[in-house]
């Protein structure tokens, strides 16, 4: 048995995706899809997406949240997918600063770890040109150049603690960006879902098969 823990934002969540909630979810399907088809579940994937939520909540919730779903003797992949809502500018700075961002990062890989997880870090999805600098419907401010930064910095910790990474960013504007968002700008829409878990379920296949 595999489990497979993905710990992140509304994104992750699901929020926007009207047609099958989200790309967790579409991937949970699949696998109860494949117990269901072969009578022996293989993986099971939590979807453990919170609304709204840094990487000041995720330490705040992970150790407990790992401890609660890992036996002894299973397989275990952890998904981070976080950024969106750390980048947001508040007083004139990021909600959670660069540095910071990469120390929860880091704690909580350094804790997954001690379980021998294999661990996929997920980098920030860009946002459509109209609310580049500017305050969106539910009243958070973001910038492209800060979002790209905190995905350099996600790749570089990806190599310094040999994690997986997925380039995330690079498969929206790949694929005209503005198609695969939700009309707040930040959310991907069912179409950006289903690419997501496009991408993630290839590179999940690349660790678990």
């Amino acid at each position: 048995m595999l489990k497979i823990l993905c710990f992140g934002d509304s994104i992750t969540l699901g929020e926007k995706d009207i047609e099958q909630g989200g790309w967790a979810d579409r991937l949970k399907k699949q696998y109860f899809q494949q117990f269901v088809d072969s009578q022996t579940q293989k993986i099971t994937l939590y979807n453990l997406g919170v609304a709204g939520e840094t990487t000041d909540g995720l330490v705040k919730r992970f150790d407990s949240e790992l401890r609660a779903r890992n036996i002894k003797g299973q397989g275990l992949i952890v998904v981070f997918a976080y950024g969106a809502n750390d980048v947001v500018i508040h007083k004139d700075k990021n909600i959670v600063p660069e540095s910071y961002f990469i120390r929860n990062l880091k704690h909580c890989i350094e804790s997954a770890k001690k379980f021998k997880a294999d661990i996929l870090l997920l980098n920030l999805l860009p946002i459509t040109d109209s609310i580049e600098g500017t305050v969106n419907q539910h009243g958070k401010l973001r910038f492209d150049h800060d979002i790209q930064a905190y995905n350099s910095t996600i790749k570089k910790l990806s190599h310094e603690m040999n994690c997986e990474y997925l380039d995330l960013y690079a498969a929206f504007v790949e694929n005209d960006k503005e198609e695969y968002l939700s009309s707040d700008g930040v959310h991907p829409n069912s179409k950006g879902h289903k690419l997501l878990y496009q991408k993630i379920k290839q590179k999940l296949s690349n660790l678990t098969f």
